[in-house]
C-alpha cells in the first residue's frame, strides 16, 4: 500500500450486529480522526460508489475485523469473510483482527495483523487500528481537544455526591423492565418458528428464565446482591448442551445438561432511557437486552446444528 492511493473509506468494519454497542463506541473514536469517515458493513445503508464490498482492499485502505464465535455465521458477516479471504491472499497487513471473546481466529486469518479487546480495550484497540492506517498512508486529524467537565469537578467536592442512578431504588423498576423484555425477546423467537433452529421451550422462574432448543439451551440467572443495589447484582448466562430426550419440560430438563460456556453481566445504565448488560471482565462487551438474548440464542441454534451432525438432504 502506498501513501499516495486513494480510497473510499480508510477503514471500513466487519462485525455481527450484537456487537452494535461496541461498533458504536469505536466508530465514534474513528470519525474523529480520520479523514474520510468509516464504515461498517453492518449498517443499513453501508454501500460504495462502486458496487464492490467496503472490505474491498481497492475500497478501503484497513480492514477492521471484530472476531467472536459467531461472525462468520450470519448472512452478512459470512460474505464479508469471502471477501476478506480474498483480501488476506493479496494484502493481509491491511486488515486487523480484533478477537473479543478469546475463540481462535480462523486459519486464513494466520497472517493479519491482530490484538485482543480484554487487553487493549476500546482505547488501545482504536490506537491500534489508527497506527495501522497511518502506517499505511492515512491521514489523521489530531486527538480532539478534552475540555475539564467542571460540573463533574464540582460534584467530586461534594462532601456527600448523589447516589449513581443503579445505586438507587427507582433503579429496580428498570430492572423488572429489562429482565420482562428478556422473557419476551425469547418468547417472540418461540412464535417466529424456523424450523430446525425454532425454540422448542421457554421456562420462568423468578429470576431465572430457561430456553431449549432441541439439546441445547441457555439459561438467564439474575443474581441479586445483599445489599440490595442493581450495581452490585449480577446476570449469569449459561449455556447448556446435552439435554437428553425424554426428561421432561422446563428447568428439570438441564439435570442431564452440562454447561458450555457462561457469562457473567453487570448492569450500567445513567438514567431508566440508558441501559446495557456488560460482560464482567476487563474491557467486556456491552449489549442491549434484545441483542444479548439474540446471540446466545443464536450461538444455541448453531450448537444445534452442530450437534445434529451434517445434512443428509440433497
Amino acid at each position: 500500500m502506498t501513501t499516495g492511493a486513494a480510497y473510499e473509506h480508510d477503514l471500513a468494519i466487519s462485525a455481527v450486529v450484537y456487537d452494535t454497542m461496541l461498533v458504536g463506541e469505536l466508530l465514534a473514536i474513528f470519525a474523529s480522526r480520520l479523514a474520510a469517515a468509516p464504515v461498517w458493513t453492518g449498517a443499513p445503508t453501508v454501500g460504495s460508489t462502486t458496487g464492490a464490498s467496503p472490505l474491498d482492499d481497492d475500497v478501503s485502505r484497513v480492514a477492521l475485523v471484530l472476531v467472536q464465535r459467531l461472525w462468520g455465521r450470519d448472512a452478512i458477516t459470512a460474505v464479508d469473510a469471502d471477501v476478506l479471504r480474498d483480501r488476506v491472499r493479496r494484502k493481509p497487513g491491511s486488515i486487523v483482527a480484533v478477537s473479543l471473546d478469546g475463540d481462535p481466529l480462523q486459519p486464513w486469518m494466520a497472517q493479519v495483523r491482530r490484538c485482543d479487546l480484554a487487553t487493549l480495550g476500546v482505547d488501545g484497540v482504536a490506537a491500534f487500528v489508527l497506527e495501522v492506517i497511518a502506517g499505511a498512508g492515512g491521514l489523521l486529524k489530531a486527538p480532539p481537544k478534552i475540555t475539564p467537565n467542571i460540573e463533574s469537578e464540582s460534584v467530586a467536592r461534594w462532601p456527600n455526591p448523589p447516589t449513581p442512578y443503579l445505586g438507587q431504588t427507582r433503579a429496580q423498576s428498570s430492572l423488572r423492565r429489562e429482565l420482562d423484555l428478556l422473557v419476551t425477546e425469547l418468547e417472540r423467537r418461540v412464535d417466529n418458528d424456523e424450523g430446525t433452529d425454532r425454540i422448542l421451550e421457554v421456562h420462568v422462574l423468578p429470576n431465572r428464565t430457561v430456553a431449549r432448543v432441541d439439546e441445547a439451551g441457555v439459561s438467564f440467572s439474575w443474581v441479586p446482591a445483599r445489599s440490595g443495589s442493581v450495581a452490585d447484582g449480577r446476570l449469569m448466562v449459561i449455556e447448556w448442551s446435552g439435554i437428553a430426550g425424554g426428561t421432561g419440560r422446563g428447568a428439570p430438563a438441564l439435570k442431564t445438561a452440562h454447561a458450555v460456556r457462561e457469562c457473567v453481566y453487570v448492569a450500567e445504565a445513567a438514567d431508566a432511557d440508558h441501559w446495557c448488560w456488560r460482560a464482567d471482565g476487563p474491557h467486556g462487551r456491552a449489549s442491549s437486552t434484545a441483542h444479548l438474548v439474540a446471540e446466545w440464542i443464536a450461538a444455541v441454534s448453531m450448537t444445534t446444528r452442530q450437534l445434529a451432525g451434517p445434512s443428509t438432504s440433497n
